[in-house]
């Protein structure tokens, strides 16, 4: 059986090769983008069991927007996606709070930067089934 394959696409690499390590030691096959432009193409490329998203990167919200999207082309039974995210700072202009915002992310399960890796794993096995 060949490796589950998990794409993170977050614009701070060292959080990508965090992220990596952890994954990589319980045998997933991890591929990294630091923006969803790039991000994209290694989803469509490699049609992940997994999706790993930062909500904050060019803009406030590019992470919930490219989830969005892709939840609406891929519909309810495509991949799904785990926000591993800092919470949005009203201090730079986000105007909600991640309370309001749950109700219309796009996102199967969200996790609040800095995470620790056994609660990264479980949350993984619980959305990447075999």
């Amino acid at each position: 059986m060949s490796a589950k394959k998990i794409v993170i696409i977050d614009d701070d690499p060292e959080i990508c090769d965090a992220l990596s390590q952890i994954l990589s030691q319980y045998g997933y096959q991890v591929f990294t983008a630091q923006d969803t432009d790039t991000g994209y193409r290694v989803f469509v490329d490699t049609r992940p069991d997994l999706l790993i998203l930062d909500i904050m990167m060019e803009t406030m919200d590019e992470g919930l927007n490219f989830a969005t999207e892709l939840k609406k082309n891929d519909g309810p039974f495509g991949v799904p996606i785990l926000i591993v995210s800092a919470k949005p700072p009203v201090e730079k202009g986000y105007g909600r709070t991640l309370d309001e915002d749950l109700d219309w992310i796009h996102a199967d399960i969200f996790m609040e930067k800095p995470i620790e890796p056994e609660e990264l794993i479980h949350n993984v096995q619980l959305l990447v089934k075999g």
